[in-house]
């Protein structure tokens, strides 16, 4: 007895030492590789907290910009009443701080700025007739002139080069970082050319870039504490004269100073990036006998193209691989012990996660089938437990079902009850203005009841679609041939889209006889039409395509309308069919796929989606052939 116990115990000895031996050993040759992943992933993640941040200041920028688009286009921003265009654009400026000045003009010299002078609230007008003189306003908190002076300035931002290109391009254009006229600070401006009305008008907003300094600093501890990290903007393809627009190097930053890759300010990083040996995103490079990593990612956001540069010691490497040692070594210990601990948690473990479990009951269906499977006192009890539970899950979901499809229903109805309403109000409406229109001679009161009418007729088809979604349309059905109406559309979707798409047309041979509403089956074409020409802002090719397929032993006629647009990702074709959802933000109602879901559907037809990010979109309308 006592040999036995002797063997043993020296057994989990000399098992404990090969186990650390041959893990020491292994991380010891596999060192080079688990380092360089580990920087690599840093790396990573690092360029992705800064694009990230990037994008955190831009993109509000130039949804902003479109948004003003929009509110000058329809005259509810005016920069003439001054007051009020301070209120909207001093709260977007407070909610995003890197925003400094604001700005816009029409081609005639009109102006009006915006100014947040650290902290300090001004207002600039510039007037055509006033020519050479603006009139400069101290404004409070809540964009109230308390002061107002007229200067000298001959500045036009029309000689600009920002303002040249914007016009030209007609997008969002982003300019070259540079000292800025109002704050004297180092900025970029997001300039959008208006593109409404008989006048140019042009939106410019400054966005500070000095806090990004500040926010790589902050990344890099990520990394190492002594990495270096730096942002390029680019003007070609070579590195030299670049601007470094912010860094974590020993160079303390001037005020209304722009850096550029040169060799006084940074030597490190001038010599690294015009080395006649360096040219791959990461590699090992040698200055002043010290070893660097380097690893450089460039990406474009909008019309700038930018690099993070990050530059890591040669001693992150020891510092890590000591790390991996130790760490292995801590696990190999930490294994052994569990194993020890193993026959004492045979059941007290077991139990302790079967009574976890029992407290979710009637909640959801409790997971015990790697305890189910046993054959001894906790294995029954664990298959009791789960049967249980399945059985309460199965009846809580029926009557909660059973709930949630009477509520629906009647939020149908009411829906529909309501949309009916509406239309008898909007058919009044219509017709008084129908017969008032026929009364009055002045052409101003003509015009304002023509408008009526107009909106009103849009209002009765926004009526039609919502009657389809809740399922109280009316159709009118009628036998026609398929590839007779769509021969027949032709010219009108050809119209409809443009000469930038083409459309191609694969119709069958045969005839293809469907019992439809043809009203209804023109509409449905023309939302999946609209879809596809959404899609392809650049232009591509639409193909309509027609023939039969025969599922479950019953015919139907396969009508596929495909596109070669942007295409959508699982997360979209999961809601497309849904009323009121829609990718187009304002443009958009979100009634258009819903609608031909219903339409199809109360046709007795279904439909297929096939689509992925830049390879398109297919339709494939499945409708009953009539014999």
């Amino acid at each position: 007895m006592p040999k036995n116990i002797i063997s043993i115990k020296w057994f989990f000895v000399i098992t404990m030492i090969v186990l650390v031996a041959t893990i020491s050993i292994s991380n010891y040759l596999f060192s080079y590789y688990l380092y360089q992943v580990y920087l690599n992933k840093h790396f990573y993640t690092a360029s992705c907290l800064l694009k990230k941040e990037i994008e955190n200041f831009t993109r509000p920028v130039e949804t902003f910009l479109y948004n003003i688009q929009s509110l000058v286009c329809r005259d509810v921003l005016n920069f003439k009443d001054v007051e009020k265009t301070n209120r909207l654009l001093m709260d977007f400026m407070k909610k995003y701080p890197h925003v400094t000045s604001i700005n816009y003009g029409d081609d005639k010299g009109n102006g009006y700025l915006i100014l947040n002078d650290k902290g300090r609230w001004l207002n600039r007008l510039k007037k055509a007739e006033d020519s050479g003189y603006v009139t400069w306003h101290t404004l409070n908190d809540n964009g109230k002139i308390t002061k107002q002076s007229k200067i000298k300035d001959n500045f036009d931002p029309r000689n600009t080069i920002w303002y040249n290109e914007t016009i030209l391009n007609q997008e969002i254009q982003w300019s070259k970082e540079y000292i800025l006229r109002t704050t004297k600070d180092p900025g970029v401006t997001a300039s959008l050319m208006l593109l409404c009305g008989p006048s140019k008008k042009v939106i410019g907003t400054d966005i500070m870039i000095k806090d990004l300094s500040e926010f790589l600093t902050h990344i890099k501890q990520h990394i190492h504490p002594h990495a270096k990290l730096y942002l390029i903007s680019h003007e070609n393809n070579e590195y030299y004269d670049d601007n470094v627009i912010a860094f974590t190097d020993e160079v303390k930053p001037e005020p209304g100073k722009i850096y550029t890759v040169n060799k006084k300010d940074f030597p490190l990083l001038y010599s690294i990036l015009n080395s006649d040996n360096f040219d791959k995103s990461f590699t090992r490079v040698h200055f002043k006998k010290n070893k660097w990593f380097v690893n450089i990612e460039r990406w474009k956001t909008a019309n700038k193209e930018l690099s993070l540069v990050i530059l890591t010691p040669n001693r992150v490497i020891t510092e890590h691989l000591n790390f991996y040692l130790f760490y292995q070594s801590l696990f190999t210990l930490l294994l052994i012990s569990c194993a020890f601990l193993y026959i004492a948690k045979r059941y007290i473990t077991p139990l302790l996660d079967i009574s976890k479990e029992v407290k979710f009951m009637g909640i959801r269906e409790l997971a015990l089938n790697k305890y189910a499977e046993r054959n001894d006192e906790i294995g029954h009890l664990s298959k009791a437990i789960s049967e249980a539970s399945v059985s309460i899950i199965k009846n809580k979901e029926i009557e909660k079902k059973m709930k949630e499809a009477e509520y629906f229903e009647s939020v149908r109805r009411c829906l529909g009850e309501a949309v009916h309403r509406f239309k008898d109000l909007i058919n009044i409406i219509q017709g008084f203005a129908i017969l008032a229109q026929a009364k009055v001679t002045d052409d101003f009161v003509k015009n304002a009841l023509q408008q009526i009418i107009n909106v009103s007729k849009r209002t009765t088809y926004l009526i039609k679609e919502l009657l389809t979604v809740t399922g109280e349309r009316k159709y009118d059905m009628q036998i026609f041939n398929l590839n007779a109406v769509i021969g027949s559309m032709k010219t009108k979707l050809q119209v409809y889209v443009g000469n930038t798409i083409t459309i191609v047309y694969d119709l069958s041979e045969q005839p293809l006889q469907i019992k439809f509403d043809i009203e209804a089956f023109e509409e449905f074409i023309m939302n999946l039409i609209s879809n596809a020409k959404d899609a392809m802002k650049d232009g591509g090719t639409i193909t309509i395509k027609t023939g039969t397929a025969l599922l479950l032993d019953k015919k139907f006629v396969l009508l596929s309308i495909s596109d070669t647009g942007t295409g959508m990702d699982e997360e979209t074709m999961k809601r497309i069919f849904e009323p009121f959802f829609t990718t187009k933000g304002s443009q958009g109602t979100g009634l258009g796929l819903s609608i031909v879901y219903r339409i199809i559907k109360d046709h007795e037809g279904f439909i297929e989606v096939q689509s992925a990010l830049n390879k398109g979109t297919t339709f494939k309308i499945y409708i009953p052939v009539q014999l």
